[in-house]
């Protein structure tokens, strides 16, 4: 009976203890153009309207203690074009292009990652 008690002691503990941490990646549009979002990754597209965004990768980290994921593209590649197909010049895999914010309790954490798109990231 004493093992019991002290497995469930034990369990209630690494549970309390635990510290998720939730990675969420944005593509916001704040230009005039409509966006179309190309993940080859995991065959993905996305068509983001002009003042939306889109949530275009998410994952969870269990019971971490690190503050933070970095925001950066770690994929292959991120396309991204407006309705003129012109890419953008901007570029996901450098850190400095995202903003970031980190909200909730400490053990569920939701960092949320925004790379941002304005109009004078494209070629004219």
């Amino acid at each position: 009976m004493k093992q019991i008690f002290g497995v469930s002691i034990l369990l209630v503990l690494l549970v309390a203890c635990q510290k998720d941490l939730k990675h969420e990646k944005y593509v916001a549009n704040i230009s005039s153009d409509t966006l179309t979002v190309i993940n080859p990754d995991f065959d993905t597209i996305y068509t983001i309207l002009p003042g939306k965004s889109a949530l275009i990768y998410a994952f969870q980290v269990k019971d971490t203690k690190q503050e933070k994921e970095d925001c950066r593209w770690l994929g292959d590649t991120l396309i991204i074009k407006n309705q003129l197909d012109s890419a953008c010049t901007k570029f996901p895999s450098v850190e400095e292009n995202w903003t970031w914010t980190v909200e909730g309790p400490e053990k569920e954490r939701t960092q949320k990652c925004v790379f941002t798109v304005r109009d004078e990231d494209f070629n004219p």
